[in-house]
């Protein structure tokens, strides 16, 4: 018999304490992916959740589990796949050193590929460097490379970098916000309204 409590106490082990700036780009990303996916049926967005798979394991920024999962209150900090649900079906990491970009790129890549995650997508943020995105479509066996969008067609959503924010979109074209950027936009919306207001009225004064 596993004692669970000690697999997982060992497995917290292995688990870094991340930067502020990594933090600050995880939950902005994960804001998004979460308004994304709320019209997904049965959708579960995971943040620095082990998934463990073939004696291995990882604990990605973020993954997307669409389909088959046990009650969220089931789950301990260690995912089994296919025992506890379905691999992710799509994970996003967010790479702040040229070390975590290489681990990226490669030994993790290949685990989720043997996992069978069908969407793969790496954000560069290096402090100080624009960023950019890595992606790659691992059911379909594509390499991953350096891309200006990408399409994860596993949920519906087109991912691309402006300035150094990352945006989404529904594959019509149509923005997703967080929802604090979307109140924000709201509230600017309204305030240039009120403006325009006041020049008519005070040019209506200045006529009569």
């Amino acid at each position: 018999m596993v004692n669970t409590a000690v697999v997982e106490a060992e497995v917290l082990e292995e688990k870094m304490p991340e930067s502020p700036w990594h933090n600050e780009n995880v939950r902005q990303i994960e804001d998004l992916l979460r308004e994304a996916t709320k019209g997904l049926t049965n959708a579960v967005v995971f943040r620095d959740l082990f998934f463990r798979f073939g004696g291995k394991q990882y604990a990605p920024d973020l993954a997307v589990v669409v389909g088959r999962t046990p009650p969220l209150e089931s789950i301990g900090l260690v995912y089994r796949v296919p025992e506890d649900g379905d691999a992710p079906a799509a994970i996003v990491e967010i790479a702040v050193s040229p070390k975590s970009l290489g681990e990226a790129l490669s030994e993790k890549a290949a685990f989720y590929a043997a996992m069978g995650v069908k969407d793969y997508l790496v954000v560069e943020a290096i402090p100080s460097y624009p960023m950019k995105l890595w992606f790659c479509r691992l059911a379909k066996g594509e390499e991953i490379r350096q891309v200006r969008e990408a399409i994860l067609e596993s949920l519906g959503i087109k991912v691309w970098i402006d300035g150094q924010k990352v945006r989404m979109a529904d594959l019509k074209g149509n923005e997703i916000l967080s929802l604090k950027e979307a109140l924000e936009r709201e509230r600017q919306k309204r305030e240039e309204l009120e403006r325009r207001v006041a020049e008519l009225e005070q040019r209506l004064k200045e006529k009569s």
